[in-house]
């Protein structure tokens, strides 16, 4: 791989990725001060490129972006350092691959947090919880219907509140690691021949 290759966004894109990944594993954040500098130069770039379209484009990008994440964040799931870093990475190279890095970015990130779950032991207790929202109101209604005793306890057990699983659930996972998985393969993809299948296997590139 020849630098000749890479834009100025995209060596704009690997030093926000670098970074961001460096101060999520250490400091456990993603700072405004690294994420809206590369959405400003992202923005303008396109802009004196292209004019209206290019803003357009970094501007559509930025947007679905940080859309990818949104409910994940609202949920607590991910910080707002995460959702606007994937919106930086939009607003940087587009909607086309930001949407991509976000799917490859789901993966990653799954399979780190089963990961971490196993490795924490938690994995039944968050299953358990996750299984209540739907076991628990379910059972209540055939106790109801039917007036078995065995359908009220398995109620209750499913839901009761276990702090463990609370505690397990809450926990921040370093999700830039996850992102920066997601964003480099795919560059890595466009970047060398051998990703050609892969690319033209996505109809929306």
């Amino acid at each position: 791989m020849s630098l000749s290759y890479l834009s100025i966004n995209d060596l704009i894109l690997i030093a926000l990725i670098g970074a961001a990944l460096f101060l999520d594993l250490s400091k456990n954040r993603i700072p405004n001060y690294l994420t809206f500098p590369a959405i400003g130069l992202g923005l303008v770039s396109y802009t004196v490129m292209d004019g209206f379209s290019g803003l357009w484009f970094s501007l559509l990008g930025l947007l679905v972006g940080m859309a990818l994440f949104f409910i994940p964040f609202a949920m607590g799931g991910m910080g707002a350092g995460d959702v606007k870093l994937l919106g930086a990475v939009g607003a940087l190279q587009g909607w086309q691959f930001v949407l991509t890095a976000g799917l490859l970015t789901a993966v990653v990130g799954g399979v780190m947090a089963l990961i971490y779950l196993l490795f924490n032991r938690s994995l039944l207790r968050v299953l358990k919880k996750m299984a209540g929202f739907v076991l628990a109101p379910f059972f209540s209604a055939l106790f109801y219907r039917t007036n078995f005793d065995i359908f009220n306890r398995a109620a209750v057990y499913f839901a009761r509140p276990d702090p463990e699983a609370n505690e397990a659930g809450r926990a921040r996972m370093p999700y830039g690691a996850a992102i920066a998985a997601g964003v480099l393969f795919l560059l890595a993809m466009n970047l060398f021949p051998w990703g050609e299948p892969f690319i033209s296997s996505l109809p929306w590139l």
